[in-house]
């Protein structure tokens, strides 16, 4: 059974980020915060692979990428 976005979505917003293969997809803010930063960077999706280093602010748009990248392993 694949994870659905909210799926994904869920384990960025407990504070973990997911790995799949190459490509992984964080939270930026996380561990900012715990560090006492506060800057409001957003949401990660990285991978060597495919040349993909982007920073979204809005976690709906990190993940349709992060799941299409996926798509493309």
């Amino acid at each position: 059974m694949d994870a659905t976005a909210e799926d994904y979505k869920s384990v960025i917003f407990s504070g973990c980020s997911i790995e799949y293969k190459d490509i992984s997809i964080c939270d930026l803010r996380h561990p900012l915060s715990q560090s006492g930063l506060t800057r409001d960077m957003g949401y990660q999706v990285w991978s060597d692979k495919h040349h993909c280093y982007n920073i979204y602010k809005n976690i709906d748009e990190a993940v349709k990428k992060f799941i299409a990248l996926k798509g493309h392993v």
